[in-house]
């Protein structure tokens, strides 16, 4: 029993000893600091994985064929439900409705070359704006002129790009006012007044 007490003493003291070289407080700050110092490591790592795995799910999501709902769904649900599709998003845009609003292939070529480094390094000044402008049931903005607002929505429908650029940048990076502003701006060569 007697060893029993003097290994509980060794151990006793040799925690002491260690607990006492822990309070130091150049040891404690070294620890804070290394600990500090590794955690911005992983943060800056795992930033970069996530970086890495966007890059990647962009790529890979642009790959996916866009099928149509024949190639998905049965014939007979396909009719039933290309019939309830047709008749809920109105009628769709004519080759002669898309030349009478500019949307040519000259146009759709140039907008897919547009980034969003485009738009945010256009030299314009920010509005102020009086109020904020609701969209309409299009999807655009109301402050647009009749024409503008057709194009913006018959661009939309179908340049895959503008669409995608349109939804990174509004409203995180800019409004939606000074977007379509810079928009038709930039097309403003490409379509007839």
């Amino acid at each position: 029993m007697e060893s029993f007490w003097n290994k509980a003493k060794t151990f006793a003291e040799e925690a002491a000893n260690k607990s006492q070289s822990l309070t130091n407080s150049t040891k404690i700050a070294d620890l804070f600091a290394e600990t500090a110092k590794k955690s911005k490591e992983f943060a800056l790592e795992a930033s970069k994985k996530a970086d890495e795995f966007k890059t990647a799910a962009l790529k890979q999501a642009d790959q996916i064929p866009i099928k149509s709902i024949t190639d998905i769904i049965p014939p007979q649900l396909a009719s039933s439900l290309s019939s309830i599709a047709s008749s809920s998003s109105g009628p769709t845009a004519s080759d002669l409705e898309l030349q009478k609003f500019g949307i040519t292939d000259d146009l759709r070529d140039f907008v897919k070359g547009l980034t969003s480094s485009t738009f945010q390094n256009f030299p314009i000044q920010d509005e102020a704006e009086a109020s904020d402008v609701p969209n309409t049931t299009s999807n655009v903005r109301k402050d647009l002129t009749g024409w503008q607002e057709r194009h913006a929505t018959l661009v939309l429908a179908t340049v895959k790009g503008i669409s995608k650029l349109r939804y990174e940048l509004c409203p995180r990076v800019m409004k939606e006012r000074k977007f379509w502003k810079i928009y038709f701006t930039l097309v403003s060569t490409h379509v007839a007044p």
